[in-house]
């Protein structure tokens, strides 16, 4: 029982210790905008709305437990007769803890996507991308809990903070830049095989984002680096591979795996479609050691043009003990809309 205390308490702390880090999903091909601004535009239809809800530590924080959604919108226009532009609008907002420690992110992405050649049998085209952001970050400073308030079995409000409140600031606001590149290659004329690389960077400004008044804390500038692709094996059937890996300041987080994507239809690469498979993600931590932190179950349904996700982290890490394996659980949608002049370019559905 102590233990779970000790890890519970940990957890109210996390979202002060932790604040330099940010959101992640691990259904992130689900959420393009949030993963890299590249990504902006990248479909063979007109118009992609996505959505993406998270919630975890509930087995430990139960009220208190951390919640994150994200809603993005996304559009190309053709400029020329091969080349496209992508805009796209992203909204996040996350609070996390008994501290009530929130964030409500905003951006605005724009892409160039240029067709650097081929058939259509290998049709390959590279976006690359920029965008603008506005965050806000806020907590309940009265509810912070500090370690000299702890008297050895549970954390007593009657003890001094050591701290001086009135130096904090409940809210912090700053402007945050982004910039991005995406590749991917058609491997068959009819767009059913594709392979896709990416890199991002967040986060360029290092803006300051300490609660204390006098205080200076840099928000580490983050990489992305993701890869991927869709690889028709059979006529209703296909491997979906992703890969992604997340640096930022000193921590490192991976995340990969395998779906395999069964297709209702007799046509091959149907608009109706059932994948499932089995992820899992990796941690480092400062001093370089490699941890083991979930396996992750996913499973999504395609039909026409939306697509629904659920995926459940079961929790390997050292923390199983209080969280008895549980570890977060999430919902996504995708929908796309087509107009009767798309034009498909071999790109991957996210």
């Amino acid at each position: 029982m102590k233990l779970t205390k000790l890890f519970a308490s940990f957890f109210l702390l996390l979202s002060i210790v932790a604040n330099g880090q940010d959101i992640h999903f691990s259904q992130f091909y689900a959420s393009p905008l949030n993963l890299n601004p590249a990504t902006t535009g990248v479909l063979s239809c007109d118009v992609r709305f996505s959505a993406i809800y998270r919630n975890q530590w509930a087995s430990v924080l139960n009220a208190n437990a951390f919640n994150t959604f994200s809603a993005g919108l996304e559009t190309r226009l053709p400029i020329g007769k091969n080349d496209f532009v992508g805009v796209g609008l992203n909204l996040w907002a996350d609070k996390a803890g008994s501290s009530a420690f929130s964030t409500i992110h905003g951006s605005l992405s724009g892409s160039f996507i240029k067709r650097l050649g081929g058939r259509r049998s290998n049709d390959m085209y590279l976006s690359a991308a920029g965008s603008i952001g506005f965050s806000q970050r806020s907590i309940e400073t009265l509810k912070l809990q500090f370690g000299s308030q702890w008297n050895g079995d549970a954390f007593d409000g009657t003890l001094t903070s050591g701290e001086n409140e009135s130096s904090w600031n409940s809210r912090v606001a700053y402007a945050d830049l982004g910039a991005g590149l995406f590749w991917w290659m058609a491997l068959d004329k009819k767009g059913e095989s594709n392979v896709y690389a990416g890199m991002a960077f967040n986060h360029l400004t290092r803006a300051n984002i300490s609660f204390l008044a006098q205080g200076f804390d840099a928000l580490y500038m983050k990489s992305t680096v993701h890869f991927g692709g869709e690889f028709r094996v059979k006529k209703r059937f296909a491997l979906v591979p992703n890969v992604v890996l997340l640096f930022q300041g000193p921590s490192v987080e991976s995340n990969f795996g395998t779906s395999l994507k069964f297709d209702f239809s007799k046509r091959s690469n149907s608009q109706q479609a059932f994948e499932i498979g089995p992820w899992f993600r990796m941690v480092s931590s400062p001093t370089g050691s490699i941890a083991s932190d979930a396996l992750i179950l996913v499973a999504r349904i395609r039909f026409g043009g939306s697509a629904f996700g659920l995926s459940y982290d079961i929790n390997v890490s050292k923390l199983s003990p209080a969280t008895r394996g549980n570890g977060a659980f999430e919902l996504s949608y995708v929908f796309t809309l087509c107009g009767i002049r798309n034009r498909p370019m071999g790109c991957p559905a996210f």
